[in-house]
């Protein structure tokens, strides 16, 4: 009875210990996670985070395009409220955190943000300056940091999108 005891006690400890691989394992593929789905995940939050305080400064460039900007005191208060934005749309790309699942691509991610935070820095100091407004190197900056996402992107194996024109809606 002790022998059977014994042998039936290492048994079920193996069995125990078989669940317990089994559930590392099954907790190890859990974590194993689709790059192409995180950095999607990631890439909406970008333009989310800067449309949730740019509006102010896509309405001063949108009239600007269309020659459609106010004068005098108004116009005054449009490039206020446009660089207000421009700053807090600096601050959210400073805020984003890049997922741990994109570590592999965490280099190249990080230079796009700065870019893309380094134009809306841009934007906002030409929006200060005196005299005319003028945003195309800001863009620029912003193209380029468009095409270091593109290129993310497509090693994740997703299409690639314009953060610069989902931005400016």
């Amino acid at each position: 009875i002790a022998s059977l005891s014994l042998v039936l006690a290492a048994c079920s400890g193996d069995k125990e210990e078989k669940k317990e691989n089994t559930n590392e394992e099954t907790t190890t593929a859990d974590k194993k996670v689709n790059p192409a789905g995180e950095m999607m995940k990631f890439y909406l939050s970008i333009s989310q985070s800067i449309n949730e305080v740019d509006a102010d400064l896509n309405a001063y460039e949108s009239a600007k395009a269309e020659e459609a900007l106010p004068e005098g005191a108004d116009l005054k208060k449009m490039q206020d409220a446009a660089k207000t934005a421009a700053d807090n749309a600096a601050v959210k790309v400073e805020e984003l955190e890049v997922p741990s699942e994109l570590k592999d691509h965490q280099e190249s991610i990080d230079s796009a943000l700065n870019k893309i935070q380094e134009a809306y820095t841009m934007k906002s100091e030409a929006l200060a300056a005196e005299g005319e407004v003028v945003l195309d190197e800001a863009n620029a900056k912003f193209e380029e940091a468009d095409a270091e996402l593109n290129k993310v992107l497509e090693e994740v194996e997703l299409e690639g999108s314009s953060i610069f024109n989902e931005v400016s809606l």
